[in-house]
Parts: C-alpha cells; structure tokens; sequence
C-alpha cells in the first residue's frame, strides 16, 4: 500500500495509542520458547486477533497489534518487513519458534491458507495439521512468501518463522462457529508444541 507508515515511529507519531491502536502483550503460563502473533490485528486484518489469541490460549505468549478506529483501519497497517514495535521486537529475541497470523483478501481462492515464512519445518507441521483437520493449505505459488529478513515473523532467535495467511471467507466462519475455531486453531496449536519441542532441546 502507497499510503501505509513507514515504520512503528511514523505510526505513533500519527496515532494515538489506546484510541487509535493498541498493542496486547500475554505472557503465557509455560512461557518458553513459542509466540503466537498478529500484527495486524483488531480491526486492520479482522479476526486475526482472535485466531491469534485461541492458537496461544492460556500457555504461549501472544502479541497483537490492533486498529481500533471507527474506520479506515487499513491506514494502520506497517507491512511486515517494516514492522518494528519495540515490545514486539523484545519479546520475539527470546524466541525460537515464531507463527504470525494474517489475514488476506479471497480474490479467487476463499479456503487456502497461503503459508509463508522461512522455518520449513514449522510450515510444513502446521500444513500436516491443518490439512489432517480438514483445512486446505498453499506453501508455493502465492504473493506471500514472507522471505524478507526483516519480515516480523524472521526475527526470532532463530532468524525464522511461519507465517499463515487466511482469507476473508475462512475467517468470518472461524468468527462465528466456535468448533471450527477450536478446530483450526487446534491444529496450529499442536504444530507449535511439536516444533517448540524440537527448538527447546536445540536451544537450551
């Protein structure tokens, strides 16, 4: 987008925190070495918040960004690769096993979640997962690679994430049928744990 901020600075030079935006930072009860993320939460990327907060639940650390103004939302979203909030920043050099969600629009594909990222093995887990629970998945061939160094997703301890793109249509069902959410999330949530294991025993 042409008229997005550059950074996390410009935006807060612009905005106002707890009006226009605010930023949720959860500590989970087994805080270790996972973090579930939205940056562009609340009302930028609708439902991603709340995909983002059933994934962690009440034992992985969380952080979301979200709009929360009346409308034009979209003026808050800082692309991935720009974004550079510091708690986010801080929180993530502790980390090794990093999922951002997002959201995308539809366009002629309402179902796939377009993975991208550079943790292989955390993206293709979580394909496994969401495809044994009955979601459909696209690793290649999408505008989302998420590849960028610099990419929110990428700056964990290990220089590497995954990052979950789920369209609109996929996310208004998970916004208003519980089981489907559990479902979903469920399976993003039994990736991490198998990966965090993993990252834990190569970590410590």
């Amino acid at each position: 987008m042409d008229n997005e901020f550059p950074n996390f600075a410009a935006l807060r030079t612009a905005k106002a925190e707890n009006i226009d935006y605010r930023i949720v930072v959860r500590r989970g009860a087994r805080t270790g070495n996972a973090i579930v993320m939205a940056p562009h939460g609340g009302k930028i990327e609708p439902r991603t918040s709340l995909i983002t907060e059933t994934i962690a639940g009440r034992d992985l650390d969380m952080y979301c960004f979200e709009g929360l103004m009346p409308e034009s939302n979209r003026e808050l979203h800082i692309t991935s690769r720009n974004f550079d909030e510091e708690s986010a920043l801080e929180l993530l050099r502790t980390k090794s096993t990093v999922v951002a969600v997002h959201g995308r629009h539809d366009r002629d594909d309402p179902l796939a979640v377009y993975m991208g990222g550079k943790d292989a093995a955390l993206i293709s887990e979580i394909a496994v997962r969401l495809q044994e629970a009955g979601f459909k998945t696209k690793k290649d061939d999408h505008p989302f690679p998420g590849i960028h160094d610099l990419n929110i997703v990428n700056r964990g301890l290990t220089g590497k994430g995954a990052q979950l793109e789920v369209p609109f249509s996929l996310r208004q069902r998970l916004g208003t049928e519980p089981e489907l959410l559990e479902k979903f999330c469920g399976a993003v949530r039994k990736a991490i744990e198998i990966i965090d294991a993993r990252n834990g025993s190569i970590v410590s």
